[in-house]
């Protein structure tokens, strides 16, 4: 997937492990989120640099060229901590990003209603991810979309959930996407099912709303 003229690297970044890490704050990574699901062209991307990326990398499971073109954000943890020390020396990591957290976020942050696609191979996890984001921020347009699947009709965001990375990577290229958002696993918990509540009357019990 080639970012072209739409390339989320920008001048904020430092390189750790011949990859460019973003040194964007919160608020300015969001807007730069906005300002790439908005436009048009190839699909600009972003991913995540925490513990799963370092393994992948030492052990040849993750392409660094392929993540170059990438805006990616640091997601912190302790072995990123330890290896950015010697390669980033008396420099602090900076605004640290989990994808659960920067994908709700940006969900908040477009405040214009936009059509959002959920890609996966697990399809219960992504109908209780579209019913959590859907009641999140109800003015979005939340699609789920299989792993072998092709997407249809412009997409602001696509959202990728878990192991579908790889799978659809190529799918994506030629779609009519503004942005792409590799969350990796960071998802799951949002996924999970919510806990019944017991709040009001003692001998009732309500069930959440699956609108």
């Amino acid at each position: 997937m080639s970012a072209g003229e739409k390339s989320p690297q920008i001048s904020l970044s430092r390189t750790f492990l011949g990859l460019p890490v973003s040194t964007l704050g919160w608020n300015a990574a969001l807007a730069r989120a906005e300002e790439l699901a908005l436009s048009n062209g190839e699909p600009a991307t972003i991913s995540f640099l925490h513990e799963g990326t370092l393994a992948g990398f030492m052990l040849g499971l993750v392409r660094r060229d392929m993540l170059k073109h990438h805006l990616v954000l640091p997601a912190g943890g302790p072995l990123l901590r330890l290896l950015s020390k010697p390669v980033w020396p008396g420099q602090p990591i900076g605004a640290r990003f989990s994808s659960a957290g920067f994908v709700s976020a940006l969900l908040t942050y477009f405040a214009q209603p936009r059509r959002i696609g959920l890609v996966g191979s697990d399809k219960r996890r992504l109908e209780a991810l579209s019913v959590h984001f859907g009641r999140h921020t109800p003015w979005h347009d939340f699609v789920v979309i299989a792993s072998d699947a092709a997407p249809s009709g412009r997409l602001d965001l696509v959202i990728v959930d878990a192991d579908a990375g790889e799978k659809i990577r190529h799918r994506l290229g030629g779609a009519d996407i503004g942005l792409v958002i590799f969350a990796g696993r960071g998802l799951r918990r949002l996924a999970r099912p919510q806990p019944v509540s017991t709040a009001g009357a003692k001998s009732s019990i309500s069930k959440p709303s699956m609108a």
